[in-house]
């Protein structure tokens, strides 16, 4: 079983992960592509991490075996509010943001979100160590 600190390390590199990508994802963009595609970029990378770090925030709120009900329900309501706030996002990114590049906004959140896909990753490198 893993300890608190082991969970928490974890979080804490897919969230750093997650900065990396956000920061080096438009910087590829910029010097590729130019202003637009970048700022295209940096609008779907945070369409992606704005919304995990508030799940991250409700899913790790609450701790313990007696806590069990509440960290359910916490996990819930951060995934469903974490789905509602990345349509919300990509509404106002589109709404309002001219020009956009549409690639490249999804383009970026992809690559965000692959950054979760790779957690299993994360994970197994750490403890093969041990």
């Amino acid at each position: 079983m893993r300890k608190k600190s082991d969970q928490q390390l974890i979080v804490r590199r897919l969230i750093v992960a997650q900065v990396i990508v956000v920061a080096g994802v438009p910087l590829v963009f910029l010097i590729t592509s130019g202003t637009v595609h970048a700022y295209s970029a940096l609008v779907g990378t945070l369409t992606c991490f704005v919304p995990n770090l508030y799940f991250v925030y409700r899913a790790f709120k609450f701790r313990g075996a007696r806590a069990a009900k509440m960290i359910l329900r916490s996990f819930y309501a951060g995934e469903t509010i974490k789905i509602m706030m990345t349509a919300v996002f990509f509404g106002l990114a589109f709404a309002l943001i001219e020009p956009i590049n549409v690639l490249a906004v999804f383009g970026g959140f992809i690559a965000v979100q692959a950054t979760t896909w790779l957690a299993p990753w994360l994970v197994r490198h750490r403890f093969a160590e041990n």
